[in-house]
């Protein structure tokens, strides 16, 4: 199931923080302005590549003395930032961005592929994502923050299962919204 119309880089962590920095932002910043926000400058890059790639930011060379790469928001990515802002306020009021589940890794496709259902095995999650540290990582602090469930059930054999929360289905939606929105041909 890992493919290109499922995975955004909105699933790729620190993108939403990315998105907040640059909707506060009062002009376009250069690339080196969003390194406290992602400190690997390759990385950073790719990531900025694959958002301009599904139009959530515009990255124009500026020649001055030097050459810099500003970045700021297409209409499109405004519009996910403030999404992603609301969001941001409902959950965990209290805490930092960076400390909490919506901008995690994996944490948009989970969010997505519990949407709309009763409920998920946490081996079908695992199976989609390939990486069961993560998965669980991102699920507890998912629940820590209110937006699944977990339930261990012991019927017909032993399985993790994990619901939304009416908060999480509220995120999910969020989600959801923003990635129809990217994947529009």
């Amino acid at each position: 199931m890992r493919d290109g119309e499922f995975f955004t880089s909105i699933g790729e962590g620190r993108t939403i923080a990315l998105l907040l920095a640059l909707k506060d932002a009062p002009a376009p910043l250069i690339l080196k302005d969003l390194l406290p926000v992602m400190n690997h400058t390759q990385t950073l890059r790719s990531r900025i590549d694959r958002m301009q790639s599904e139009g959530l930011v515009n990255v124009d060379v500026v020649l001055e003395t030097h050459k810099k790469v500003a970045v700021s928001l297409t209409d499109l990515g405004k519009e996910a930032a403030l999404l992603f802002s609301m969001a941001n306020l409902s959950v965990s009021p209290g805490k930092e961005l960076k400390e909490k589940s919506l901008d995690l890794k994996h944490a948009d496709p989970i969010l997505r592929m519990l949407c709309g259902k009763e409920y998920v095995v946490q081996k079908d999650i695992i199976g989609m994502l390939h990486s069961y540290d993560t998965v669980i990582k991102v699920l507890s602090v998912m629940e820590k923050d209110g937006l699944v469930i977990k339930v261990d059930n012991r019927q017909g054999g032993w399985e993790i299962r994990y619901s939304l929360t009416s908060l999480g289905r509220q995120i999910a939606d969020v989600f959801q919204t923003v990635h129809s929105k990217i994947s529009r041909p």
